[in-house]
């Protein structure tokens, strides 16, 4: 057996070393705008080269052809009155066109220096962003359980269980070399049966399609490369299902083995229970510290995956208490103008409130955090420093009421409809945050903890949470929160609410939420942090400790 594991753990490292080290950056989808323009740019200059240098090597060819057609080569000055006319002839006749095409070609050498001196001031992505989106593109496979062959064969995803609004748009089938460098980085990343979906597709397309790649990445991965690939995945994922189970939280497998090395089925071994765990019962297991350190980040992982396809948690019993209604929260300015809002949970207390921004609104707020976005910074691993992501990762921006007055009209209306005060001296600034390429974040809660006291006084515990959605992708994107079995579709120019903290001023377990990758367009985000410092006044307080607010809803 020992020795099966080491030879197992030889073909890990051997895959490793193929695919070298991954980013951990995900292309953001500004960059890829930005990107998409650029090259959109780029490419026009390069035919307009192209075109010039056609021309210019056609009339040279013709110059060449005449000059070897009057005997030219020879060496010898003309002797007599016929070599004496076709060299007057050639040279008469020829160089009027090439001097036009020579100076068709001055026009393009700025051209030129721009195209050559592209690297230095455009951000472009390398190898390791490449590995990156692979991942990125691993990752969408596995949490919406995309169709392998029309990914293969289409060059799009398409969803096993759920339908997409907007079609896709049309795209060239991947290459071998596509599938295979994914499938390969699959394989490192923990997500087996993944990896070898990539590499079967990319085997089954070296052999209908062998032309498809050219040149090194022919080579590269040919035939005889991609079975041993595929052997050694398969062997990787059927010795990882036996010993350690179909799932943890470094690793995924297939329900039963692929068995072809030997030809068995194994039966797959569960590490965490296959019910699902929502409200109360979660609550009841928060105290167990075994359950909490062993199974729980398994099971909320698995229940975001789940949310973020579209599976419904909870019974409708729960779901038919829930109502949608306009409301004014009794305030004369918002009699006329009364917004929708829908109940999402009662606990925790989750709404979603319809149009709080109009569209000019919502295109003034990006258009003011496009100029501003950044790089995110991230956790050094071992050191007490932040080190910043990739260049292509998520990208952010902070922005103050006063610098935007969009932003302005929207805490006004919030705050007549919800009764709580968003301004930013009491409350923390707007966040506009822009998704990138697969880019995910996994469950978390928004308040600061018993552990650690909030960074602004003046502003206090993150008493409630607004995120608003600018820009909603046509599919993906949700936000969801595990230990509720809420899973919210992000609506344009809607905001969703909800209250962190119960009445005790102690944090509410079961707003931990994620957020789901983006499968199709692109994702920008608005969110508000309301502190807990200017509302104790005005909120009325609960008798109970246990008691949570449920604003708006009057």
């Amino acid at each position: 057996m020992v020795s099966v594991e080491l030879a197992v753990m030889a073909s890990v490292m051997v895959l490793s070393a193929l695919v070298g080290v991954v980013s951990a950056g995900h292309a953001s989808w500004t960059h890829l705008h930005h990107l998409h323009q650029a090259e959109l740019h780029a490419l026009q200059q390069i035919r307009t080269l192209l075109h010039t240098f056609n021309e210019l090597n056609e009339v040279l060819q013709r110059y060449v052809d005449s000059w070897e057609a009057i005997g030219g080569d020879a060496g010898t000055p003309p002797g007599d009155p016929a070599a004496a006319y076709s060299l007057l002839r050639h040279v008469a006749g020829g160089w009027t066109q090439v001097n036009g095409a020579l100076h068709k070609l001055k026009g393009v050498f700025s051209d030129i220096e721009v195209l050559a001196s592209r690297a230095d001031w455009e951000l472009l992505p390398s190898g390791e962003d490449v590995a990156a989106a692979s991942e990125a593109l691993v990752r969408l496979v596995h949490v919406y359980d995309l169709n392998m062959t029309t990914l293969a064969s289409a060059g799009h995803f398409h969803p096993h269980q759920r339908e997409i609004n907007t079609a896709p748009p049309p795209h060239y089938p991947l290459a071998v070399s596509d599938l295979a460098s994914i499938g390969l980085v699959a394989v490192n990343k923990g997500y087996l049966n993944i990896g070898v979906e990539f590499l079967r597709a990319a085997r089954a397309r070296s052999t209908i399609h062998a032309h498809a790649d050219g040149g090194s990445l022919e080579t590269q991965f040919s035939t005889q490369r991609l079975d041993s690939l595929l052997n050694t995945a398969v062997r990787v994922h059927d010795h990882v299902l036996e010993m350690r189970g179909p799932r943890s939280l470094t690793h995924i497998t297939a329900r039963t083995s692929y068995g072809l090395s030997q030809g068995r089925v194994h039966r797959p071994k569960e590490n965490a229970k296959e019910d699902v765990v929502v409200g109360v019962q979660y609550l009841k297991l928060h105290g167990n510290k075994t359950w909490m350190v062993q199974e729980r980040p398994l099971v909320e992982r698995r229940q975001v995956e789940m949310l973020c396809r579209g599976v419904e948690l909870r019974t409708s019993v729960i779901k038919c208490e829930l109502h949608c209604r306009y409301m004014s929260n009794s305030s004369p300015w918002l009699l006329l103008a009364p917004f929708k809002v829908e109940q999402l949970s009662l606990d925790p207390y989750i709404t979603l409130i319809y149009e709080v921004l109009s569209p000019r609104e919502a295109a003034e707020v990006k258009e003011r955090a496009s100029s501003q976005l950044h790089t995110s910074y991230t956790a050094r691993k071992g050191s007490g420093h932040d080190a910043p992501s990739s260049e292509w990762s998520l990208k952010h921006a902070w922005l103050e009421e006063r610098e935007v007055t969009s932003l302005q009209r929207l805490g006004r209306r919030l705050s007549q409809l919800v009764g709580v005060t968003l301004h930013d001296s009491l409350s923390e600034p707007y966040r506009v945050a822009d998704s990138g390429l697969g880019e995910s974040y996994e469950a978390r809660r928004d308040t600061h903890g018993p552990a650690r006291s909030p960074p602004n006084p003046a502003v206090g515990e993150r008493m409630a949470t607004v995120l608003t959605y600018l820009e909603a992708p046509a599919a993906g994107g949700r936000t969801v929160f595990p230990w509720a079995g809420v899973g919210v579709e992000a609506v344009e120019r809607a905001a969703v609410l909800w209250w962190n903290l119960l009445a005790s001023h102690e944090h509410d377990f079961l707003t931990r939420h994620a957020a789901c990758p983006v499968l199709y367009g692109r994702a920008s985000s608005l969110t508000k942090w309301v502190g807990y410092t200017g509302q104790w006044q005005t909120l009325p307080c609960a008798s109970h400790p246990a008691r949570k607010v449920m604003l708006p809803w009057r």
